[in-house]
Parts: C-alpha cells; structure tokens; sequence
C-alpha cells in the first residue's frame, strides 16, 4: 500500500521525532546536571563542615589580598570579615596598605608555605598570641591563584612558655651563681693585693724619684682597671640575661650572643674540668639572625647545661659557627648521645606542678626546641667520626 503523505508530511513527522529524541536528551542532561548539582552540594556542605568544625580560623584570599572564604571561628576572631570587600590588611591589622613583608604575597610569588606567630596590639584581640601559615591553592597548571590562611590562637601556650622560662631562668641564675661568684672573686683578689701593694708604696717618701716604683704603679693600676672592667662584664652579662625579654624580634648576630652565654659558664665549666673552645667561621655581615636576645642566650645556656651533665668526668666541649648557603649552622658535640633525641617530641606543654618538675629535662628540651622553632630555625642530629653525635642548629641568615 503506497504511502500518498506528501515529502512536505513526511519532513514534518521526522522533525517532530527529532525533537522528541532532543528533548528526552535534554532531560536526560538536566537530570545529569541536577545530580551533580546535589553532589557538589553535598561536597560543598562537607567542606564547610569540616572547615567549621576546625579550632582554627581559616581564611582563602585571592591575588589581590582580598577574602574571599572564611570559617566560622575566623569570623568569631574578626566579626568586620563579614564584609567580603575588605583585605586581609585591614581586617587584621587595621592597615590601609599592605603589610611589609607580606606572608600571602609571598607564598603567591614562591608557592612555598610560610609561618610565623604574632602578637596584636590594638582591637579586640589585643595582647594575644596568634600563629599564622599561608598555603598555596595553584590551578590545573600549577600556578598559585589563591592562599589559605589558617591562624591559630597561642597565648595561652606562649603565656605558659614564659612563665616556664622565668622560672627556668631563675633555676639558671642558681646554676651560675656558683660559678660567677668564684670568677668574680678572682679579678676581686687581684684588685685588693694590688691596691693594697700601691697602698703600701705611698708611704716611701723616695716615691718621686724611683722610675721603677713609679713603672709598677703604672702597671698595677692597669691591672686594677681591667679587672674592675673584667667584674662589670661578668655582671652586665648576667644582668643581660636575667632580665625580662622584649616582645620584638630585631636582628642579632648570633656569634656575639653564643660567646657571651660561654662567658657566663666558662668558670664552671673550669671547675669541672670541662674545656670550652669556640670556633667561629661566620663570615662578616653574614652572621646576624632575627631573634631575642634574651631567648637564645637561654636556649644555649640551657643545651651547655645538658652537655655539662653528660660529661661528668670532664672533656671537650667544642662550639662551631659557620655558614651553610643562606643559613647560619651552630655545632654542639653530645659525645654521650644524650641530647640526640628526636626534639620533635618533646612538643609538650607540661604544668609546672610536681610531676613535670621530675621531667624537668624534658621540659627544658621543649623549651629549646619552641625558641628554635620561634626563630625559624630547625635542629638535627648527625654522627661524628668517634662514634658520638652532634647536635646541629640551622637558623636562617638575616641578610644585609
């Protein structure tokens, strides 16, 4: 039977089959795209969870500096990040411009991570501690579009740190008190004989006309001079360190700071039997670091007291300085193994109660190791020839 529809009725039927098939296909994508709609809804919903769910805040800035997510507990720090226009500068620091060093910046340009702590001092949050890392977030060909900022809430931790390193620093005045006052006593003896001897010689009356009594007056009062020097020293030393820290870092040179804490424990030390040397191989304006003074000289004071202890029946206590690249190296032998210990455990905040004073050691290895982390430094362990270990201290070079 033959088919009378004309050629323009059969066109139309198969138009109308064509679009029959296009429309089920396009349900078929909505249905797709509503599928994977609800999954990266279910994704999104996960991600906000477990970013809420963190103790810290955490913010996502774009190549301008400016946020663009933010956690919940970021928004309890700092209520004024509501507002999605504002940069990381203001919010934070209350700045109009960028900050100098600017840690986001940085890890934009180098894609590497950065960290650091800091304390606030005008706002809401004013006398707190907080620590920072900025993280890159690159796109499928690698370059970084945008950096997370994850900032943790530390006073607590760094009030505890200080309460720990005033009373660990007034244990280490005790340890020197000993020392000191027999170093002292020593330029104090000097000074009295000598004196004494220039006391007598005033009494001859010939005084003018002897060069040679006159020569010996000369020298006895340099040697008076320097010795009365030689006591100032030795208390400015103590008094540089048994003071209060400040909360500014500023750039110290790091050999003069190693020196002056081996003054301090040289005569004890000596009584010991302990030979101190110390070879320094920083090269000029290459030997500076950012740091507190007040800090290192604790963390080195606390390491030569571990090291004392270990070599109870006396030696060699030989301290190096030198340049790896852009970092600063201190060598400090542990010929007994004793301090070559993963540092990375002692990361424990003990109370000061009975308990932890037992674990005093281990208390002072977790202070080291928190002042060298403070200053961007890192500590390892390395075999030496004789079969003993040596700590070795990296701190990064302030350049000039």
């Amino acid at each position: 039977m033959d088919d009378k529809r004309t050629p323009a009725e059969l066109d139309f039927k198969g138009l109308r089959h064509s679009k029959i098939g296009y429309f089920k296909e396009v349900r078929t994508k909505i249905k797709e795209l509503e599928k994977l709609n609800l999954q990266l809804a279910k994704r999104h919903n996960r991600l906000n969870a477990i970013f809420n769910s963190m103790s810290d805040g955490v913010t996502i800035l774009d190549r301008n500096l400016a946020v663009v997510f933010t956690n919940q507990v970021q928004r309890e720090m700092f209520p004024d990040i509501s507002d999605s226009a504002k940069h990381c500068h203001q919010i934070f620091y209350q700045r109009d411009t960028r900050c100098p060093d600017c840690p986001a910046l940085k890890t934009m340009e180098t894609g590497q991570m950065m960290r650091g702590e800091h304390m606030f001092k005008k706002g809401r949050l004013t006398n707190r501690f907080y620590e920072w890392t900025t993280s890159p977030i690159a796109d499928a060909r690698g370059q970084v579009e945008e950096v997370i900022l994850i900032m943790r809430d530390i006073t607590e931790r760094k009030e505890f740190e200080f309460r720990s390193m005033q009373n660990d620093r007034m244990v280490s005045v005790g340890f020197l008190a000993t020392s000191l006052a027999h170093e002292i006593n020593n330029p104090l003896t000097s000074i009295a004989g000598f004196s004494e001897g220039l006391l007598k010689r005033l009494k001859r009356r010939d005084l003018e006309d002897d060069g040679r009594l006159l020569a010996s007056f000369r020298e006895y009062l340099e040697i008076i001079n320097s010795e009365a020097y030689r006591c100032k020293d030795i208390i400015q030393n103590l008094r540089e360190f048994s003071k209060n820290a400040s909360d500014e870092y500023e750039t110290l040179q790091i050999d003069v700071i190693i020196a002056e804490t081996i003054a301090l424990v040289r005569q004890h030390a000596k009584d010991h039997r302990i030979q101190i040397t110390y070879q320094n191989h920083l090269a000029a304006g290459f030997n500076g670091i950012i740091g507190k003074s007040s800090q290192l000289k604790h963390l080195f004071l606390n390491l030569f007291k571990q090291l004392f202890s270990a070599l109870a029946a006396g030696g060699e206590l030989a301290v190096t300085a030198r340049n790896d690249g852009e970092n600063i190296e201190v060598l400090l032998p542990d010929p007994n193994g004793s301090l070559s210990v993963d540092f990375s455990g002692c990361l424990t905040y003990p109370k000061l109660d009975g308990a932890a004073m037992q674990g005093r050691e281990r208390m002072d290895l977790s202070l080291c190791y928190n002042i060298i982390r403070h200053h961007k430094g890192e500590v390892q362990t390395q075999p030496m020839g004789d079969g003993g270990q040596q700590l070795v201290l990296r701190f990064p070079v302030a350049l000039p």
